[in-house]
């Protein structure tokens, strides 16, 4: 009989630890942490070393306009050209002159027959020193095709250094994730002339 006495003790006062325990992980928390700074960046990891001229070498090629051809895809074909995947479409155009803005003149959106889809720009815009924009065709509009395809044109005061011109393509349906980028071919420049010392030694116009 005592043997049964204390095993139902025991039962009872495991049963209490475990409404307890239960208790204290239901009940309030504590007081919030105080915000804390992230994590240093693994660039503190390395050794410190003496600062260098912020314009050294020779500045690369300088050009004062262009002509870009920027491929894009409305959609690609998965397995066969019977089964198709819609993706949104940016493009993307960054000026990487620090100093000098330049205008964009063009942006023409053309399908794979070479029609005219969209005319993006209705007069001209400017974009500021190390400005970026974008243009952004939906997932929904198939219209410019697998031979989609940007034409823009811009130019600058001066020479200056060109700017970065790239599609970016992307789709989640189906869950499944997939992206890609095409980067701007150029068809028509004017370029600075290679041996004019102004521009050779300018820092990053």
């Amino acid at each position: 009989m005592s043997t049964l006495l204390t095993r139902r003790r025991l039962s009872l006062l495991f049963v209490l630890a475990l409404l307890i325990s239960f208790g204290a992980a239901c009940g309030p928390s504590g007081p919030a942490e105080p915000n804390v700074d992230p994590p240093s960046s693994h660039l503190d990891s390395l050794s410190v070393a003496p600062t260098a001229s912020a314009d050294r070498g020779t500045p690369t090629q300088r050009v004062q306009s262009q002509t870009l051809y920027v491929p894009a895809y409305s959609h690609i074909y998965v397995w066969n050209a019977q089964r198709s995947m819609n993706l949104a479409t940016t493009l993307s155009i960054r000026n990487t002159s620090r100093d000098v803005p330049l205008t964009l003149s063009t942006i023409d959106y053309y399908d794979s027959q070479g029609e005219l889809v969209r005319v993006y720009l209705d007069t001209a815009r400017t974009l500021g020193p190390l400005a970026s924009t974008y243009v952004v065709v939906d997932t929904d509009d198939i219209r410019g095709g697998v031979g989609a395809n940007f034409i823009l044109r811009w130019h600058a005061e001066r020479p200056i250094s060109p700017p970065v011109v790239e599609t970016v393509m992307i789709t989640g349906a189906n869950t499944q994730g997939i992206s890609f980028r095409s980067t701007a071919r150029v068809l028509r420049e004017d370029q600075a002339p290679a041996d004019t010392l102004e521009q050779r030694s300018a820092p990053d116009s």
